[in-house]
């Protein structure tokens, strides 16, 4: 009797089980702590095996597999309704943080972290999952009436908030991905494209005024006039500079695991190249193919993450998953912009490969939701999302 629940309880656990999103993930994971393992190997001290950012890692990708498994089985639309609480927690963690918010030692603008002694939470990751869940509930309750005037300032608003709240920590960076899932989510929910033009402009012209009036400072501005002057800004472009070097010496196929000079080298080498930099690892030990394959295994799983969504048998679930998406996509092309210098240097992780517990616990938490909406919509064929 025990045993047959049990099997049964492991089939519900696994039969419904979006396995190509999962492993796709898992898969991405094992190279990005392969690249974690190499970036800090120099780092180890004596006896150790495996440094703090690997181990913290490991223990964030089998904690999300689990977390994001056991999610798939509540019903997306039970986590879609909860959003006042979820978005109340957000907002409760980011003000905690504004207080009380700790800064890295390369980052100490960026008060973003709370500090457990044990261990610590980068409280904005937490908010884009929040950000996810809520922003497609309110979507989604005024779908039929998404290009009113009405409806859109409520949107903005509710898109303002998260931007804020990363803003006022320091985190500039969270606060660009946050801005790009907003309209990315405005996009697939189809309000009118004379917003988007609107809002471009809004945007440009905000830009300018805030550069022209050195709103835009500090660091920042630095970073921004680096791009364009390198000459001009060694000491700021010199983490992008050596990184690009690091990634155009490993050719086609690399110079070998553990064998880059410049990713290995503690002094003289690349700044946080297991977090922010960790494709310049894959560049210059595995070669172009190497890098090559960190982007295809991210871009495999956000169309994974798409097909999901449009699959999905009603908007919510559809516009969840397309949330999950653009975040993924976001900090993707943000991250290799950055490391090729295309975009300033901002801190944004590359999702599944960058050390860091919190991005990866907060993308497995976001893949649970999109497991949810796979295993309730299956069985829909009829009434997908796609096809109304």
């Amino acid at each position: 009797m025990t045993n047959i629940k049990n099997r049964t309880t492991i089939g519900d656990l696994f039969g419904g089980l979006d396995f190509v999103t999962l492993i796709s993930a898992m898969f991405a994971s094992a190279y990005g702590l392969t690249l974690v393992y190499s970036a800090t190997y120099k780092t180890l001290k004596d006896g150790a095996i495996f440094s703090s950012e690997f181990k913290a890692m490991f223990v964030t990708v089998v904690a999300g597999v689990i977390v994001a498994t056991i999610l798939s089985q509540i019903n997306y639309e039970i986590i879609s309704k909860l959003w006042p609480v979820i978005a109340a927690g957000c907002v409760i963690l980011m003000i905690i943080t504004f207080f009380f918010g700790k800064a890295p030692s390369a980052r100490q603008t960026a008060r973003s972290w709370l500090d457990f002694k044990f261990f610590t939470i980068q409280t904005s990751e937490l908010l884009k999952v929040g950000f996810i869940i809520s922003f497609s509930y309110h979507l989604d309750m005024v779908k039929d009436k998404i290009n009113r005037i009405k409806t859109i300032i409520p949107l903005v608003i509710h898109g303002a908030i998260p931007v804020g709240l990363v803003m006022i920590t320091g985190d500039a960076g969270s606060a660009l991905i946050f801005l790009i899932m907003f309209i990315g989510m405005l996009y697939f929910a189809r309000i009118n494209i004379g917003y988007f033009v609107a809002g471009i402009c809004v945007l440009v012209i905000g830009f300018v005024i805030a550069w022209k009036t050195r709103i835009i400072s500090g660091i920042q501005r630095v970073r921004i006039e680096g791009l364009f002057y390198p000459d001009q800004f060694p000491d700021v472009m010199y983490q992008q500079n050596n990184g690009k070097i690091a990634l155009g010496s490993g050719g086609l196929f690399g110079q070998g695991f553990l064998k880059g000079k410049m990713t290995q080298a503690t002094v003289g080498g690349v700044p946080e190249n297991q977090n922010d930099m960790i494709l310049t690892v894959a560049g210059e030990e595995f070669g172009f193919v190497g890098a090559i394959a960190v982007i295809l295994l991210i871009a495999i799983l956000i169309f994974r993450v798409i097909n999901v969504g449009l699959n999905a048998r009603d908007n919510v679930g559809y516009l969840m998953c397309m949330g999950v998406s653009v975040m993924l996509f976001a900090q993707l092309v943000v991250n290799v912009g950055m490391e090729l210098s295309l975009l300033p240097c901002i801190g944004i992780t590359l999702p599944l490969f960058s050390s860091g517990g919190s991005s990866s616990i907060s993308i497995y938490l976001a893949l649970g939701v999109v497991l949810s909406v796979y295993r309730y919509s299956k069985n829909h064929g009829e009434t997908l999302f796609y096809k109304q």
